[in-house]
Protein backbone atom coordinates (compact mmCIF):
# COMPACT_ATOMS: atom_id res chain seq x y z
CA UNK A 1 0.00 0.00 0.00
CA UNK A 2 1.48 3.26 -1.58
CA UNK A 3 0.36 7.10 -0.91
CA UNK A 4 2.83 8.05 -3.48
CA UNK A 5 1.05 9.95 -6.57
CA UNK A 6 2.36 11.93 -9.55
CA UNK A 7 0.38 15.35 -10.87
CA UNK A 8 2.64 15.57 -14.53
CA UNK A 9 6.12 15.05 -14.24
CA UNK A 10 5.96 15.56 -10.67
CA UNK A 11 6.14 12.45 -8.12
CA UNK A 12 4.87 13.49 -4.99
CA UNK A 13 5.46 11.46 -1.38
CA UNK A 14 1.20 11.62 -0.54
CA UNK A 15 -1.46 13.51 -2.07
CA UNK A 16 -1.98 16.35 0.41
CA UNK A 17 0.03 19.80 -0.57
CA UNK A 18 -0.24 23.08 1.37
CA UNK A 19 -2.17 25.27 -0.49
CA UNK A 20 -1.79 28.91 -1.56
CA UNK A 21 -2.41 31.53 1.58
CA UNK A 22 -1.77 29.53 4.10
CA UNK A 23 1.41 29.34 6.43
CA UNK A 24 3.01 29.91 2.82
CA UNK A 25 5.09 33.31 3.59
CA UNK A 26 8.17 32.35 4.75
CA UNK A 27 10.91 29.28 4.36
CA UNK A 28 10.44 28.21 8.38
CA UNK A 29 6.35 27.43 7.76
CA UNK A 30 6.88 25.85 4.44
CA UNK A 31 9.51 23.82 5.89
CA UNK A 32 6.82 23.01 9.17
CA UNK A 33 4.40 22.13 6.92
CA UNK A 34 6.29 19.51 4.86
CA UNK A 35 8.13 18.29 8.20
CA UNK A 36 4.17 17.85 9.68
CA UNK A 37 3.94 15.15 6.47
CA UNK A 38 2.77 16.75 3.51
CA UNK A 39 3.37 15.63 -0.14
CA UNK A 40 4.35 19.54 -0.98
CA UNK A 41 3.55 22.62 -0.50
CA UNK A 42 2.96 25.80 -2.07
CA UNK A 43 4.01 29.80 -1.58
CA UNK A 44 1.97 32.53 -0.35
CA UNK A 45 0.88 34.19 -4.00
CA UNK A 46 3.97 36.64 -4.93
CA UNK A 47 4.21 39.77 -6.94
CA UNK A 48 5.89 41.71 -9.14
CA UNK A 49 6.72 44.07 -6.20
CA UNK A 50 5.69 44.71 -2.76
CA UNK A 51 1.86 44.96 -1.75
CA UNK A 52 0.77 45.94 1.91
CA UNK A 53 -2.97 44.22 1.03
CA UNK A 54 -6.31 45.45 1.61
CA UNK A 55 -7.32 46.81 5.11
CA UNK A 56 -8.10 45.49 8.33
CA UNK A 57 -9.93 43.79 9.27
CA UNK A 58 -8.91 41.27 6.64
CA UNK A 59 -10.58 37.94 7.65
CA UNK A 60 -13.82 37.41 9.66
CA UNK A 61 -14.48 33.51 10.62
CA UNK A 62 -17.65 31.95 10.26
CA UNK A 63 -17.47 29.22 12.94
CA UNK A 64 -20.63 27.83 12.81
CA UNK A 65 -19.72 26.20 9.32
CA UNK A 66 -15.92 25.89 9.53
CA UNK A 67 -15.30 28.49 7.44
CA UNK A 68 -13.69 31.98 6.59
CA UNK A 69 -14.28 35.11 4.52
CA UNK A 70 -10.63 36.98 3.74
CA UNK A 71 -9.57 39.83 1.74
CA UNK A 72 -6.17 39.74 2.63
CA UNK A 73 -5.78 41.55 -0.92
CA UNK A 74 -2.43 39.53 -2.12
CA UNK A 75 -0.34 40.98 0.44
CA UNK A 76 3.32 39.95 -0.36
CA UNK A 77 6.76 41.61 -0.44
CA UNK A 78 7.52 40.79 -4.05
CA UNK A 79 9.63 38.33 -5.85
CA UNK A 80 12.85 39.85 -5.43
CA UNK A 81 12.87 39.96 -1.23
CA UNK A 82 10.36 36.32 -1.45
CA UNK A 83 13.35 34.32 -3.65
CA UNK A 84 15.79 34.27 -0.81
CA UNK A 85 12.70 32.47 1.16
CA UNK A 86 12.01 29.62 -1.80
CA UNK A 87 16.04 29.11 -1.87
CA UNK A 88 16.29 28.46 1.54
CA UNK A 89 13.11 26.13 0.93
CA UNK A 90 15.02 23.90 -1.89
CA UNK A 91 18.12 24.13 0.35
CA UNK A 92 15.99 22.19 3.13
CA UNK A 93 14.81 19.91 0.49
CA UNK A 94 11.34 20.82 1.08
CA UNK A 95 9.32 20.56 -2.63
CA UNK A 96 7.83 23.73 -3.06
CA UNK A 97 5.56 25.34 -5.83
CA UNK A 98 5.99 28.70 -5.85
CA UNK A 99 2.44 30.30 -6.34
CA UNK A 100 2.78 33.61 -8.85
CA UNK A 101 0.36 36.46 -9.74
CA UNK A 102 -0.22 39.59 -11.91
CA UNK A 103 -2.64 41.99 -13.68
CA UNK A 104 -1.18 41.40 -17.04
CA UNK A 105 1.23 39.38 -18.84
CA UNK A 106 3.94 41.12 -18.72
CA UNK A 107 3.90 40.96 -15.00
CA UNK A 108 3.60 37.61 -14.65
CA UNK A 109 6.62 36.72 -17.23
CA UNK A 110 8.83 39.86 -15.31
CA UNK A 111 8.20 37.30 -11.95
CA UNK A 112 8.70 34.15 -13.51
CA UNK A 113 11.82 35.51 -15.02
CA UNK A 114 12.98 36.65 -11.07
CA UNK A 115 12.41 33.31 -10.45
CA UNK A 116 12.91 30.83 -13.15
CA UNK A 117 16.65 30.16 -11.97
CA UNK A 118 15.36 28.59 -8.74
CA UNK A 119 14.86 24.51 -8.79
CA UNK A 120 11.74 24.27 -7.39
CA UNK A 121 9.02 22.11 -8.55
CA UNK A 122 6.98 23.63 -10.52
CA UNK A 123 4.74 27.27 -10.97
CA UNK A 124 1.03 28.09 -9.76
CA UNK A 125 -0.56 30.81 -11.69
CA UNK A 126 -3.26 32.94 -9.49
CA UNK A 127 -5.41 34.34 -12.62
CA UNK A 128 -7.78 36.56 -10.09
CA UNK A 129 -6.49 39.53 -10.87
CA UNK A 130 -5.99 38.77 -14.75
CA UNK A 131 -8.60 39.61 -17.04
CA UNK A 132 -10.90 36.22 -17.28
CA UNK A 133 -10.74 36.35 -20.73
CA UNK A 134 -10.12 32.69 -22.76
CA UNK A 135 -7.84 34.49 -24.93
CA UNK A 136 -5.69 36.15 -22.77
CA UNK A 137 -5.79 32.84 -20.46
CA UNK A 138 -4.27 31.09 -23.72
CA UNK A 139 -1.63 33.78 -24.59
CA UNK A 140 -0.76 34.11 -20.68
CA UNK A 141 0.11 30.19 -20.49
CA UNK A 142 1.90 29.98 -24.36
CA UNK A 143 4.22 33.02 -22.85
CA UNK A 144 5.16 31.42 -19.76
CA UNK A 145 5.90 27.96 -20.92
CA UNK A 146 8.38 29.55 -23.58
CA UNK A 147 9.88 31.21 -20.99
CA UNK A 148 10.44 27.76 -18.81
CA UNK A 149 11.16 24.04 -18.70
CA UNK A 150 8.89 24.48 -15.39
CA UNK A 151 5.50 22.80 -14.78
CA UNK A 152 2.82 25.56 -15.21
CA UNK A 153 -0.40 25.08 -13.21
CA UNK A 154 -3.33 27.47 -13.46
CA UNK A 155 -5.51 28.25 -10.28
CA UNK A 156 -9.37 28.04 -11.63
CA UNK A 157 -11.92 30.32 -9.74
CA UNK A 158 -15.00 28.83 -9.58
CA UNK A 159 -16.66 32.49 -9.79
CA UNK A 160 -17.80 32.79 -13.15
CA UNK A 161 -19.65 30.35 -15.61
CA UNK A 162 -16.74 30.21 -17.89
CA UNK A 163 -14.21 27.56 -15.74
CA UNK A 164 -14.40 24.92 -18.44
CA UNK A 165 -13.55 27.24 -21.32
CA UNK A 166 -10.63 28.99 -19.21
CA UNK A 167 -9.92 24.95 -18.44
CA UNK A 168 -9.77 24.57 -22.36
CA UNK A 169 -7.74 27.70 -22.91
CA UNK A 170 -5.19 26.75 -20.22
CA UNK A 171 -4.82 23.37 -21.86
CA UNK A 172 -4.53 24.91 -25.55
CA UNK A 173 -1.90 27.33 -24.09
CA UNK A 174 0.16 24.23 -22.79
CA UNK A 175 -0.56 23.98 -18.98
CA UNK A 176 0.39 20.62 -17.07
CA UNK A 177 -1.99 21.42 -14.34
CA UNK A 178 -5.30 22.95 -13.15
CA UNK A 179 -5.72 23.43 -10.30
CA UNK A 180 -9.64 23.50 -8.63
CA UNK A 181 -10.86 26.23 -7.06
CA UNK A 182 -10.07 29.52 -5.76
CA UNK A 183 -12.09 30.85 -3.04
CA UNK A 184 -15.79 31.78 -3.93
CA UNK A 185 -17.17 35.91 -4.11
CA UNK A 186 -18.89 36.35 -0.34
CA UNK A 187 -19.24 38.87 2.35
CA UNK A 188 -21.00 39.71 5.86
CA UNK A 189 -22.58 42.51 7.00
CA UNK A 190 -22.83 43.93 10.85
CA UNK A 191 -26.54 44.03 11.43
CA UNK A 192 -25.73 46.82 14.87
CA UNK A 193 -23.04 49.26 12.52
CA UNK A 194 -25.00 47.93 9.38
CA UNK A 195 -21.26 48.36 7.56
CA UNK A 196 -19.13 45.23 6.18
CA UNK A 197 -17.31 43.35 8.19
CA UNK A 198 -14.32 43.06 6.05
CA UNK A 199 -12.24 46.70 5.52
CA UNK A 200 -12.39 45.88 1.61
CA UNK A 201 -16.09 45.24 2.13
CA UNK A 202 -16.10 41.97 -0.26
CA UNK A 203 -14.21 38.71 0.05
CA UNK A 204 -13.45 35.04 -0.88
CA UNK A 205 -15.08 31.79 0.75
CA UNK A 206 -13.24 29.15 2.12
CA UNK A 207 -13.18 26.28 4.23
CA UNK A 208 -16.03 23.95 4.73
CA UNK A 209 -18.67 25.76 3.66
CA UNK A 210 -17.07 25.50 -0.24
CA UNK A 211 -16.29 21.57 -0.27
CA UNK A 212 -19.50 20.84 -2.12
CA UNK A 213 -18.53 23.23 -4.57
CA UNK A 214 -14.88 22.01 -5.10
CA UNK A 215 -15.93 18.98 -5.34
CA UNK A 216 -18.54 19.64 -8.58
CA UNK A 217 -16.08 21.53 -10.22
CA UNK A 218 -13.15 18.76 -10.24
CA UNK A 219 -15.80 16.20 -10.99
CA UNK A 220 -17.19 18.19 -14.46
CA UNK A 221 -12.80 19.43 -15.45
CA UNK A 222 -12.83 15.25 -15.14
CA UNK A 223 -15.57 14.41 -16.37
CA UNK A 224 -14.22 17.41 -19.82
CA UNK A 225 -10.51 17.25 -19.48
CA UNK A 226 -9.84 14.38 -17.31
CA UNK A 227 -7.74 12.11 -19.80
CA UNK A 228 -6.07 15.27 -21.08
CA UNK A 229 -4.55 17.20 -18.02
CA UNK A 230 -3.93 15.82 -13.85
CA UNK A 231 -6.79 18.04 -11.64
CA UNK A 232 -5.71 19.11 -7.98
CA UNK A 233 -8.79 19.53 -5.50
CA UNK A 234 -8.95 22.39 -3.34
CA UNK A 235 -11.29 23.70 -1.23
CA UNK A 236 -12.61 22.33 1.88
CA UNK A 237 -10.74 19.49 3.16
CA UNK A 238 -10.37 19.40 6.79
CA UNK A 239 -10.25 15.28 6.66
CA UNK A 240 -9.64 11.44 5.35
CA UNK A 241 -13.39 11.50 4.15
CA UNK A 242 -12.61 15.18 2.27
CA UNK A 243 -9.82 13.88 0.39
CA UNK A 244 -10.76 10.37 -0.31
CA UNK A 245 -14.14 12.48 -2.26
CA UNK A 246 -11.75 14.70 -4.27
CA UNK A 247 -9.64 11.83 -5.78
CA UNK A 248 -13.30 9.76 -6.34
CA UNK A 249 -14.16 13.20 -8.39
CA UNK A 250 -10.40 13.11 -10.60
CA UNK A 251 -8.17 14.67 -8.31
CA UNK A 252 -4.79 13.31 -8.47
CA UNK A 253 -3.68 15.32 -5.20
CA UNK A 254 -5.56 18.45 -3.02
CA UNK A 255 -4.28 21.47 -1.59
CA UNK A 256 -5.43 21.77 1.91
CA UNK A 257 -5.48 25.61 3.22
CA UNK A 258 -7.88 27.36 5.91
CA UNK A 259 -8.30 23.79 7.97
CA UNK A 260 -4.67 23.90 8.03
CA UNK A 261 -4.38 27.36 9.48
CA UNK A 262 -6.90 26.92 12.75
CA UNK A 263 -6.04 23.37 13.73
CA UNK A 264 -2.80 21.99 14.90
CA UNK A 265 -1.39 20.56 11.67
CA UNK A 266 0.82 17.89 12.23
CA UNK A 267 -2.32 15.99 13.98
CA UNK A 268 -4.48 16.96 11.37
CA UNK A 269 -2.21 15.70 8.57
CA UNK A 270 -1.38 12.28 10.41
CA UNK A 271 -5.01 11.48 11.15
CA UNK A 272 -5.49 11.97 7.14
CA UNK A 273 -3.15 9.71 6.33
CA UNK A 274 -4.37 7.20 8.76
CA UNK A 275 -8.07 7.50 7.21
CA UNK A 276 -6.76 6.80 3.59
CA UNK A 277 -4.88 4.02 4.30
CA UNK A 278 -7.60 2.52 6.44
CA UNK A 279 -10.00 3.28 3.29
CA UNK A 280 -7.65 1.54 0.98
CA UNK A 281 -7.03 -1.25 3.15
CA UNK A 282 -10.91 -1.73 3.28
CA UNK A 283 -11.50 -1.48 -0.47
CA UNK A 284 -8.27 -3.69 -1.28
CA UNK A 285 -6.57 -0.78 -3.10
CA UNK A 286 -2.45 -0.43 -3.21
CA UNK A 287 -2.50 2.92 -5.12
CA UNK A 288 -3.76 6.35 -5.22
CA UNK A 289 -4.38 6.10 -8.90
CA UNK A 290 -6.61 3.19 -8.15
CA UNK A 291 -8.80 5.80 -6.08
CA UNK A 292 -8.71 8.69 -8.83
CA UNK A 293 -12.18 9.34 -10.66
CA UNK A 294 -13.56 6.19 -9.52
CA UNK A 295 -17.05 8.17 -9.13
CA UNK A 296 -16.91 8.06 -12.89
CA UNK A 297 -16.84 4.67 -13.41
Amino acid sequence: MSLETSVSSIKLRNPLILSSGILGASYSSLQRMYEAGLGAVVTKSIGIKSRGGNPNPSIFALQEIRSVISSVGLANPGYSVFRDDVKTAIEKKVPTIVSIFGKTIEEFEDVLEGLNDLSFLSYELNIERLDQHPDIIFELVQSLKKKTTKPIWVKLTPNDNNMSIIADAAIQGGCDVLVAINTVKAMAIDIQTKQPFLGAKRGGLSGAAIKPIGIRCVYDLYEQFGDKIPIIGVGGISNGEDVIEYLLAGASAVQIGTAIGVTYPENMIKFIQMKIKNYMKEQEIKKISEIIGGAHK
